[in-house]
């Protein structure tokens, strides 16, 4: 076995409980269904590899690793408490317990496994928990790349991480455990602030990673999805039938021109790839949400991937076209490019062009992709208005 890969809790502020509500896979209810459970559309790519692609792992696998995993964590994590929930995608395990740090404070922690590669290096290197890397990368453990300036509060904070269990290739993490979220109603309106500005400081601290040689936005077969729609609006009941089946007709004519611009869009650094309400939490009661210091922690980085920045921003606006009034009149296109320049970052030129193209290139795509952001019929009427 490797050694192990285990952050080392530094001392905390305060020895308060982080409350009751997870800090990963969170639950859905009816508003966040629209929300967030509406989040897995479009342009929702998850990175799967080996024990993490997917497979189901039954809560007594995580129970039998445990021992092992305590013993990572040199004795600092407490019994885990081990479920499965139904909206939890994959096969990931989840559990609560303890952590206990070198001051004998504790806080309430999420052990998650197995973790995409992706996710578990986002995770460690965007979390606040420096200086326990830092101690991690001196013992020389597999630890992951240690955090990255200006990280701040992106993230929850990593206590403990590795890539294998007793010789088992599955990444974990032990995160801290959010008391507060996922982002909601609760929040009167805030919550579509506190998002935008935890995605202007997840771009600013991921921008600290150097892109790949040559990186390039994903690419999507366009014309597939064209061909797929029309076969879905033939069916009888489709509603408004007719009218989508002319709409598409219409798109067809354009649809060159709208692919060339958005493949050719530029690379405008990290995006987060699934950015909405349901992936954020936060450390404030929804009460204190027009306080200052309140903000918001994002989840989910399996899909953290080199783009252009609208492909987040105009992912987020596409579930609310049909219930703009949950906006407050905001514009979260044009709020997420504020949020990049308030961090010094660029957000490309012709922008608000190549957003309108990517709405109607998502419009169009729709009826194919419903079946998985679930916003039913008024979604799709909404979707056909932007292509009249």
């Amino acid at each position: 076995m490797k050694p192990p890969a285990t952050a080392q809790g530094r001392p905390q502020q305060s020895g308060k409980s982080a409350g009751v509500t997870a800090g990963a896979p969170t639950p859905q209810p009816a508003e966040a269904g629209a929300d967030g459970a509406a989040a897995e559309g479009e342009d929702s790519h998850t990175e799967t590899t080996g024990a993490s692609a997917g497979q189901s792992v039954p809560p007594m696998f995580g129970a039998a690793l445990e021992p092992v995993l305590r013993e990572e964590c040199a004795g600092r994590l407490s019994g885990v408490s081990w479920f499965r929930t139904d909206w939890q995608r994959g096969g990931a395990l989840t559990g609560y317990a303890a952590y206990t740090h070198e001051d004998g404070t504790q806080d309430e922690v999420v052990v998650k496994l197995p973790v995409p590669p992706r996710e578990r290096s986002w995770l460690v290197r965007l979390s606040e928990n420096g200086s326990a890397a830092s101690e991690a990368r001196s013992k020389k453990t597999s630890a992951a790349p240690g955090p990255l300036p200006g990280a701040g509060g992106v993230t929850p904070r990593v206590f403990a991480h590795g890539e294998a269990l007793n010789g088992y290739d599955l990444a974990w993490v032990v995160m801290e455990k959010l008391p507060h979220g996922p982002l909601g109603v609760a929040w009167e309106g805030r919550e579509f602030d506190l998002l935008v500005e935890a995605a202007g400081r997840f771009y600013a601290a991921a921008d600290a990673t150097p892109l790949p040689e040559g990186a390039k936005p994903e690419p999507r077969d366009w014309d597939d999805l064209l061909r797929r729609a029309r076969e879905k609006v033939k069916a009888k009941d489709w509603p408004n039938g007719q009218a989508w089946k002319q709409a598409l007709k219409k798109s067809g004519k354009q649809l060159d021109r709208w692919a060339e611009a958005w493949e050719a869009r530029p690379v405008t650094g990290w995006c987060h790839g699934d950015l909405h309400l349901g992936n954020a939490m936060s450390r404030h009661a929804a009460e204190l949400a027009e306080q200052e210091d309140t903000d918001a922690v994002l989840l989910d980085l399996a899909n953290v991937r080199p783009g252009h920045w609208l492909e987040d921003a105009v992912y987020a606006e596409h579930l609310y076209w049909s219930r703009r009034d949950r906006l407050g009149g905001r514009k979260l296109v044009s709020l997420v490019a504020k949020a990049r320049k308030t961090h010094g970052l660029s957000v490309g030129d012709d922008w608000s062009p190549l957003a309108e193209t990517h709405r109607r290139l998502v419009a169009m795509a729709s009826p194919v992709t419903i079946a998985q952001h679930g916003g039913g019929t008024a979604y799709l009427d909404a979707a056909l208005a932007l292509l009249a």
